[in-house]
């Protein structure tokens, strides 16, 4: 089995690779965009543009496909062009995995089902590109395609296979060595999932025959404040370092309080388990 990983270098995508390099009968090529590569095995490739994004799909022709490319603010440059690319070249044999967010839940009133209805935010809102990205992103390969498996995850943390942490605990533990406080809110409810867990998830879809959605987490739901008290005692350090922080917020800023997910569907059919 072919396998390519669109995101290799990134912090899940580095996971993903590294597990399906370690499968069985799996040859797995990764795309890179921004030097140094995590894994020197890697092709350098903007996916945005068509000529070059074409030129190394048709020296690949994978027979299942990994998208695990993100970018933050240039999320919706990202889905209009290097997805939409990918599309066009896909077969009805090749299988997508797609990696989705909580964020296209954007009413906040979880826990949330794979067949609730996806939402986006007004334009103007501050959170608008990435969360209307993905929901634009779900609708091109629900329409456009029928051999692909969307796995959505909130909040990702935990260290990778190579040892790289989440951005979020990092800080966290860069201000618990100097002793000082760090807040977070205990208003958003998220669906925390491990980094590695969700690689396995990946993994595993990559080398099944299922297809659709699926809300990849364990059954826990957490406030970002319960969360991250809970990192920062586990790491050795005082929970009451961590503290509440203020529910205020400014106009077209508001967060989506309650995005987290059910996760029944994954754990009755997959052998994926989730800390």
């Amino acid at each position: 089995m072919k396998v390519c990983v669109f995101g290799a270098s990134g912090y899940a995508g580095a996971s993903i690779y590294q597990i399906l390099q370690e499968t069985p009968n799996t040859e797995v090529t990764g795309t890179y965009l921004e030097d140094p590569a995590v894994f020197d095995d890697l092709y350098k490739l903007d996916v945005n543009q068509p000529e070059s994004f074409s030129e190394f799909y048709k020296q690949t022709q994978p027979d299942v496909v990994v998208w695990s490319v993100m970018s933050g603010p240039y999320e919706d440059e990202l889905i209009q062009e290097g997805l939409s690319h990918l599309i066009t070249h896909l077969t009805p044999q090749t299988k997508l995995v797609y990696m989705s967010s909580d964020y296209v839940f954007t009413a906040g009133n979880g826990p949330y089902n794979e067949d609730d209805p996806i939402s986006r935010l007004p334009e103007d809102h501050v959170f608008s590109t990435y969360a209307n990205a993905k929901v634009k992103a779900e609708h091109f390969i629900t329409q456009e395609l029928t051999n692909y498996a969307i796995l959505r995850a909130g909040p990702i943390y935990g260290e990778n296979k190579i040892g790289q942490l989440d951005d979020r605990t990092d800080k966290l533990i860069a201000q618990l060595r100097l002793g000082k406080t760090v807040a977070y809110r205990d208003d958003l409810i998220r669906t925390f999932v491990h980094v590695n867990d969700l690689a396995m998830a990946v993994a595993e879809f990559v080398k099944n025959e299922l297809t659709g959605i699926y809300h990849a987490g364990p059954d826990k739901r957490h406030s970002f404040y319960e969360f991250m008290q809970q990192m920062a005692e586990q790491l050795g350090y005082q929970g009451e370092l961590v503290e509440e922080a203020s529910q205020h917020e400014e106009a077209d800023e508001e967060i989506p309080k309650n995005t987290s997910l059910s996760t029944d569907k994954i754990k009755d059919t997959t052998k994926q388990t989730f800390r």
